[in-house]
């Protein structure tokens, strides 16, 4: 019969500190080869998961998935095993203890997904799941999701004295000191939305109200007084401001995101920035990733859309004849868009036009200051304001913290002549648009929610518990950038390994049984290793 799977190289390491050092180096040089081949792989350790997180860098994993063995659930017959303390606190505490060394090796921008079920002592149902997230809590990790996985096909049960339990807890972690710097991606499991149209077409943002905040101290307000489309088929709008100056902006698609994603490509090794979290890659690179934009629109190209009416003032009306519940108390509108959508009808708002990384605006005008032999308490001065070109300096704006800012585009054409530097994030850092405040779905589908429906998936061959395969590739395709690294350490039947190959991550599978070590190997393509740990 012919094998499903290569070759597999095995040896044994026993742990020493010795061991340790060399096995982290070893798996670094690894793991930087690996990063620029297509090829994904797994590697599976047998032994005691601490012993084995041991043996791994810090800082390497991008994503946890994993179910620990439930307490007092199954016995393993192993006497290094989880699950069959004495008590449920006695398994709390090892539990907490493994997870505090995962933390270890899982990276700043990493996230957890752990999946613990329910018990009952005494007709007693133990919130075990809760009182692990808890204690994690107090660890230095922070919850961000209890998931509901439901299990429309759960054991049918002859119980009359309580109900059944037809679902389990999926807790999402990440660590404290990051819980503004990590990788979360809603848009592969975003649910498609068929109740919504919006059929408002280009000339129904006549008359409409224009608001542009993307002012230093000041905000300023205009109205639409002609539409244009060019040849290509953007969309043009003339803006009449209250200064009495008019302008001509681009208006962003009403069906797409309001602002346009943009990757970058890195001068040194040619590969791409997607995301922000692509930037740690690429800290040894040399030089500043250049953007790739859209062709500029030529505003000089454009055709008058003839109305159908003249400045419609229907929103305008619906604001002043409103008299609901938000009209007696506008302040707990809250962040309902329906909400302001009644208050203040639909209005026009000047945004950036594109998604801009603020680590590197930050990375790159702290090389021109350091290049002009300036700093920010100088620019400051020159500019006028206090305590405000700091904060472009800083490398955390955003869900990356607090502090850091890019600057406004009136700004960065000021510090363009006292830094003189090039043309490279012109475009990126100035381009605004027009975008449609008003009431609708993601473009690309509403967010998936916290209960999971997803069915048990039986696998005769497995030990006792298996994860179901849409589960695990829920989290890996949220949690896992493209090409990272997604750890199990409670491998069991090696479900996480399969999906995470399926879906082109490679993948750390940590098992305590050998005897396991056969079902992993039939479900699992690709294994580059197997490591007993001694």
């Amino acid at each position: 019969m012919k094998k499903r799977y290569k070759e597999i190289k095995e040896r044994t390491i026993t742990i020493s500190e010795t061991s340790c050092i060399r096995e982290r180096l070893s798996f670094m040089e690894t793991y930087k080869l690996n990063h620029l081949s297509k090829e994904k792989d797994i590697i599976v350790y047998i032994g005691d998961v601490t012993k084995v997180l041991s043996l791994l860098p810090e800082g390497i994993v991008d994503c946890v998935i994993t179910s620990p063995p439930y307490w007092k659930q199954r016995d393993y017959n192993h006497p290094q095993q989880i699950g069959q303390e004495k008590s449920y606190f006695e398994y709390i505490k090892r539990i907490v203890e493994v997870f505090n060394e995962i933390k270890r090796v899982l990276k700043p921008t990493g996230t957890l997904f752990l999946n613990i079920g329910y018990k009952y002592q005494n007709k007693e149902l133990l919130l075990i799941p809760e009182l692990v997230a808890i204690e994690l809590q107090k660890n230095g990790w922070v919850l961000l999701n209890k998931i509901i996985w439901f299990k429309p096909n759960a054991m049918p049960s002859s119980l009359n004295s309580r109900f059944s339990n037809v679902y389990e807890p999926l807790f999402l972690f990440v660590k404290a000191e990051s819980k503004y710097n990590y990788y979360l991606s809603l848009d592969k499991l975003r649910i498609p939305v068929s109740n919504f149209i919006n059929n408002k077409n280009p000339e129904d943002i006549l008359g409409l109200e224009v608001r542009n905040s993307l002012l230093k101290d000041k905000k300023i307000k205009g109205y639409v007084t002609k539409v244009f489309k060019t040849k290509e088929g953007d969309i043009l709008a003339e803006v009449l401001w209250e200064n009495g100056k008019k302008t001509i902006e681009i208006v962003q698609d009403f069906n797409k995101e309001s602002q346009l994603p943009v990757e970058l490509v890195c001068p040194s090794c040619g590969k791409s920035i997607k995301s922000e979290i692509d930037i740690n890659a690429h800290s040894t690179c040399e030089g500043f990733p250049t953007p790739i934009l859209p062709p500029r629109i030529d505003f000089n190209n454009k055709i008058e859309i003839t109305p159908s009416k003249l400045f419609s003032l229907v929103e305008q009306t619906k604001k002043q004849d409103y008299k609901g519940k938000f009209k007696l108390s506008p302040d707990n509108r809250g962040a309902s868009p329906g909400a302001r959508k009644l208050l203040f009808g639909e209005y026009l708002v000047v945004q950036r036009r594109y998604k801009i990384f603020q680590p590197i605006i930050a990375n790159y005008l702290r090389y021109w200051c350091k290049n002009r032999n300036i700093t920010a308490k100088e620019i400051d001065k020159l500019l006028g304001y206090k305590d405000t070109a700091g904060h472009w300096f800083r490398k955390d704006s955003g869900r990356w913290g607090r502090g850091g800012s890019v600057p406004l585009p009136d700004d960065w054409f000021k510090l363009k002549e006292i830094l003189k530097f090039d043309l490279l994030y012109d475009r990126w850092v100035t381009e605004t648009h027009l975008v449609l405040q008003t009431v609708r779905p993601h473009p690309k589908g509403k967010n998936p929610g916290d209960v999971w429906s997803i069915n048990l998936q039986p696998f005769p061959e497995a030990h006792f518990a298996t994860f179901p395969e849409e589960l695990v590739r829920r989290c890996i395709e949220a949690g896992c950038p493209e090409e990272g690294i997604v750890l199990d350490p409670f491998a069991g039947s090696g479900t996480v390994g399969k999906v995470a190959y399926e879906l082109k991550r490679n993948a750390i599978l940590i098992e305590l049984v050998p005897e396991y070590l056969n079902i992993i190997k039939k479900r699992c393509k690709n294994i580059r290793e197997v490591i007993y740990v001694k």
